[in-house]
C-alpha cells in the first residue's frame, strides 16, 4: 500500500509541476500585457493543425480577428509564445527597413551531423551571411538567363510526355508539373540529365519525394524551442538514405567535372563546382556545402513551384474565355520570336504573368515567413517593443487575401497585378518570395522556370474540367507547403 501511495504522490506532483509549466508557458502574453489569442491546453492557437484544419487558415482567422487593432498580437505554437505581425509597415520595417534587428529565421539547422541542412534556408548569423555572399553572384540575371535553353528542352519533353498520354484524354496536372520541375532541378542544380518526365519512377524522383522524415507540428515546435537539445541528440531533418544519395551524386558529378574537357554547360552546379575552387578560402564550398545549396532547390523550390503551376492551370481550366485570352497572347509571342522563347518574348507575356502572380495570391504556398529579433525594436510611432529572442510570424498568406487589399479575395482576376494596379498597393501587401536581405534569392529563376512549362502547355493545349476535378478546390491539410488534396485531374485537348 505504501508503494501505491507513493506512485499516486509521485504521479500527483509530476502531473502539478506540467500543468505549472503549461499555463506559466500560455500566460507569456497575459503577464505583459500584449493583446493576444486565448490559447488551448498544450496545443495553444493550433488546434486541428494538420488535421481539420490549415496551418494557413489558422493564421487567416488570427489576423482578420485582430488586424488594425494593434501592429502585433501575441500567440501561441503549442507552448512557444509568438508574435504574429498584422501591420503592413511592420512587416516592411521587419523585413526590410530595420532587417538587421531581424537577421535570423530560426529555422532548425544541424549541418555536423546532417549535412544537407548546410543551405541558406536554414543557416542563421555568420554562417548564413558568409554562404549568402558566396552564393549570392550565382543568381544574377545574366547566369539565370543562359539556363533558358535547357528548361526549353526540359519543356518541350514535358509536351512529348503529354502527347504520348493523348489517349488517356485526362492528367494529374499535379503529378505532371512534378515531372517537370524534378528534371529542372536534376539538371540544373546536380548537372544530372533529367528523365523523369519519360521515366516517373526514377532514383531521383524518390528521393526527391522522400527526403523528409514524417512532418508534424509538434516536431517543428521542438526543433524551434529546443534547438540546442535536437542538437546535442543529433538530430536529423532529413532521411540518411536521401542525404546519402544526395552527397554521392554531388561528388560523382563534381569529380566528372574535374576531369572531363567537355563543356559544363550553364548551371547552377557548375557554377557552384566553380566555388570549389575559389582562390579565397573564405569564398570556398566543401562538397557538402555544395550538395545543400543543390538540395535546396528541391526544399524550397519543388513543392511550391509544383503548388504554383498546378494551381494555375486549375483556375485556367475553370475560366475557358482567359485561358483562351492567355494562350493567344502565347502564340503571338512566338509568333513574333524567331528563336522561340527568350528573356524578352517572356518578358512580353504580362497575362501569362498576371495569371501566375494572382495564383501565387490566391493559393500562396507558404502561409508564412519567420524572423526571429536579434536585438531589442522598439516599434515606431507605438508604445510597443519587441524583445529580444522574439519568434515572429509574418501571415503572408492572410495579406494576400485580405479584402482590404484584394476585394473578393476569393476570386481569381489577374487584372489585380497590372502595373497600375500593383502601385497602388502597399509593397509588402505581395510578399510571395519574402522580401529584404533574406528573399529568396532564386525568385527570377523560379518565375521563369514557371514561365515556361506554363507556356509550353498552353500554347498547344486547352484544359478543362473533367468528373474526377474537385469542384471546390481541397487543400490537403498535412501538408506545409499548401497542395490539393489528391490528385487535381484536368482534361486536356489539342488545340
Amino acid at each position: 500500500m505504501d508503494l501505491l501511495h507513493r506512485l499516486l504522490y509521485t504521479a500527483i506532483s509530476a502531473a502539478s509541476i506540467i500543468y505549472i509549466i503549461v499555463k506559466t508557458s500560455l500566460s507569456h502574453w497575459k503577464r505583459r500585457g500584449i493583446l493576444h489569442e486565448k490559447p488551448k491546453f498544450l496545443v495553444g492557437n493550433l488546434g486541428g493543425v494538420g488535421g481539420k484544419r490549415h496551418i494557413s487558415t489558422v493564421l487567416e482567422q488570427l489576423y482578420e480577428k485582430y488586424k488594425g487593432q494593434a501592429p502585433f498580437i501575441g500567440c501561441y505554437a503549442y507552448l512557444k509564445p509568438m508574435v504574429l505581425v498584422l501591420d503592413l509597415e511592420l512587416v516592411q520595417n521587419v523585413l526590410v527597413n530595420h532587417a538587421d534587428h531581424f537577421k535570423e529565421r530560426g529555422v532548425f539547422g544541424n549541418a555536423p551531423h546532417d549535412p544537407l541542412s548546410a543551405n541558406l534556408l536554414q543557416q542563421d548569423g555568420a554562417d548564413w551571411q558568409r554562404l549568402n555572399t558566396v552564393v549570392c553572384p550565382a543568381f544574377v540575371d545574366e547566369n539565370i538567363s543562359q539556363m533558358l535553353p535547357t528548361l526549353e528542352r526540359v519543356a518541350h519533353t514535358m509536351h512529348r510526355s503529354l502527347a504520348l498520354s493523348a489517349d488517356t484524354n485526362a492528367i494529374a496536372v499535379n503529378n505532371l508539373v512534378d515531372c517537370y520541375n524534378i528534371d529542372v532541378i536534376s539538371t540544373l542544380a546536380f548537372g544530372v540529365s533529367g528523365e523523369t518526365l519519360l521515366n516517373s519512377d526514377t532514383e531521383f524522383r524518390r528521393m526527391a519525394r522522400s527526403y523528409l522524415k514524417d512532418f508534424n507540428m509538434f516536431r517543428l515546435y521542438f526543433l524551434m524551442y529546443f534547438p540546442n537539445v535536437a542538437r546535442l541528440l543529433r538530430y536529423k531533418n532529413y532521411e540518411q538514405a536521401a542525404t546519402d544519395y544526395f552527397l554521392k551524386l554531388v561528388r560523382q558529378k563534381l569529380f566528372e567535372q574535374e576531369w572531363s574537357r567537355l563543356d559544363k554547360g550553364n548551371s547552377f552546379f557548375h557554377m557552384f563546382a566553380e566555388l570549389k575552387r575559389h582562390r579565397e578560402a573564405s569564398k570556398r564550398l566543401s562538397d557538402e556545402e555544395i550538395a545543400a545549396q543543390a538540395f535546396s532547390f528541391i526544399l524550397m523550390g519543388l513543392e511550391t513551384c509544383n503548388s504554383a503551376m498546378a494551381f494555375c492551370l486549375y483556375e485556367l481550366a475553370l475560366q475557358p474565355e482567359l485561358q483562351q485570352r492567355v494562350r493567344v497572347e502565347i502564340s503571338e509571342t512566338l509568333k513574333r520570336s524567331e528563336n522561340g522563347l527568350d528573356k524578352k518574348s517572356l518578358k512580353s507575356m504580362h497575362l501569362l504573368r498576371q495569371c501566375l502572380y494572382e495564383t501565387l495570391r490566391k493559393h500562396t504556398p507558404y502561409a508564412f515567413l519567420l524572423r526571429n529579433t536579434n536585438k531589442d525594436y522598439e516599434i515606431p510611432n507605438s508604445v510597443f517593443m519587441l524583445q529580444t529572442d522574439n519568434h515572429l510570424v509574418i501571415p503572408i498568406a492572410a495579406i494576400h487575401r485580405d479584402p482590404a487589399l484584394y476585394p473578393e479575395p476569393n476570386k481569381f482576376s489577374p487584372e489585380r497585378f497590372t502595373e497600375e494596379n500593383i502601385k497602388r498597393r502597399h509593397p509588402m501587401a505581395y510578399i510571395p518570395y519574402g522580401a529584404g536581405s533574406r528573399y529568396c534569392l532564386a525568385q527570377q529563376f523560379a518565375e521563369m522556370q514557371m514561365l515556361v512549362g506554363l507556356a509550353t502547355l498552353l500554347r498547344d493545349y486547352s484544359f478543362s474540367p473533367c468528373r474526377e476535378t474537385p469542384i471546390p478546390l481541397v487543400y490537403d491539410n498535412k501538408r506545409l507547403v499548401l497542395s490539393p488534396k489528391g490528385n487535381l485531374i484536368l482534361k486536356f485537348q489539342r488545340v
